[in-house]
């Protein structure tokens, strides 16, 4: 769950309105950093801008790479590569998407997640969605096939399941997997359990990783190989994940 906590406190800091106004002292930090290249970075936030793209997560973005000792020139080239994506992200939303949602969407872009599954989540979709997208990130990451992975997002939020219980999905198709279940598999135990109301059982509780195996709707007993190695334990799930 890396992935969800690198990019959640993003989401929630930018989830206030405005943009480069009222950010005087984050701008000064940003001419300390870059003295000389500081003109050239503000100007291509202004062009995000005008261009209807937000320009907090990119100042952001600089300000990161600045408290890093990232080189100004290596800030500019992620700046272009970022603005880019957070077009392409509001493109695909839809207009009047809030900037959390785009920063998610630009993200799931980089890790991967297709233009198409992104779009058609949000045509299908008009709630708040940058917890969505990051999941969807995290199930493509984990090994889950893209339309695999949008049916389970796309399920969670149909069967209204809180956020907290949908950012556990991630780590239980990574241990379904890991079971030996196929992505098909996977998805099908994920979308019935639910369907039936079981899903806390999968993924377990907010906070915690999911105590051991899940059992897929209509199987039997989960990783009889690898208890029969320890030679105890028969028919009582291990007690943690692999």
């Amino acid at each position: 769950m890396r992935s969800v906590r690198a990019i959640l406190p993003l989401i929630m800091l930018l989830a206030w309105p405005g943009a480069l106004s009222g950010q005087d002292e984050s701008l000064q930090r940003l001419r300390r950093a870059y003295p000389t290249q500081a003109a050239q970075i503000e100007g291509l936030l202004a062009q995000a801008e005008a261009a209807g793209v937000p320009a907090e997560p990119l100042l952001s973005k600089a300000l990161e790479g600045a408290a890093k000792g990232v080189p100004a020139e290596r800030v500019l080239a992620v700046l272009h590569s970022y603005a880019e994506r957070l077009g392409e992200a509001g493109s695909l939303l839809g207009p009047e998407r809030p900037t959390p949602e785009l920063v998610a969407g630009a993200d799931a872009l980089r890790r991967g997640v297709p233009h198409d599954a992104v779009g058609r989540l949000a045509r299908a979709h008009h709630r708040e969605l940058a917890v969505p997208l990051v999941v969807l990130g995290d199930l493509m990451e984990g090994g889950m096939p893209a339309e695999q992975a949008l049916s389970i997002v796309d399920g969670a939020i149909r069967q209204q399941q809180s956020l907290e219980d949908m950012l556990g999905i991630p780590a239980a198709a990574r241990r379904l997997m890991q079971e030996g279940h196929s992505p098909d598999e996977a998805a099908n135990a994920i979308n019935q359990a639910m369907g039936q109301g079981q899903l806390r059982g999968l993924v377990g509780p907010p906070g915690h990783a999911p105590g051991g195996p899940p059992v897929p709707p209509g199987s039997g007993p989960p990783d009889t190989k690898g208890q029969g190695k320890q030679g105890k334990g028969k028919g009582k799930p291990p007690g943690g994940a692999p």
